[in-house]
């Protein structure tokens, strides 16, 4: 899954500033904007289609982990306390999100 957190914003009080810690100075963002102006100006039919098709596909993986964390939620919420104790279990035991979404529709449909 892509890197989701966004990066703050810097302004000339020296406030937040990019995702690394370290401030900008003015001229590397107006470098910045300047080359992105360019790259923006200059996409081909071929790499706004990719952009697209990268859109899609995040939105995708953002519906599946959204439907996973509610399933999540709805199993520790309703599941009887064993089911739940044995899911913690498993998630703390280091499984991967297959094994732990396998056992949240297992105990969703009673197996």
């Amino acid at each position: 899954m892509p890197d989701l957190t966004a990066a703050l914003s810097t302004n000339s009080q020296g406030s937040p500033a990019d995702r690394n810690g370290v401030r900008q100075t003015d001229s590397v963002r107006n470098a910045n904007a300047t080359s992105l102006n360019i790259e923006h100006t200059s996409d081909s039919p071929e790499h706004r289609q990719q952009i697209r098709q990268q859109m899609r596909q995040q939105e995708l993986d953002l519906n599946y982990y959204r439907k996973f964390l509610e399933d999540l939620v709805a199993v520790m919420r309703d599941a009887h306390n064993d089911s739940v104790a044995q899911l913690v279990l498993l998630i703390r035991s280091g499984a991967s999100n297959g094994e732990i979404h396998a056992a949240l529709q297992r105990v969703q449909n009673g197996s």
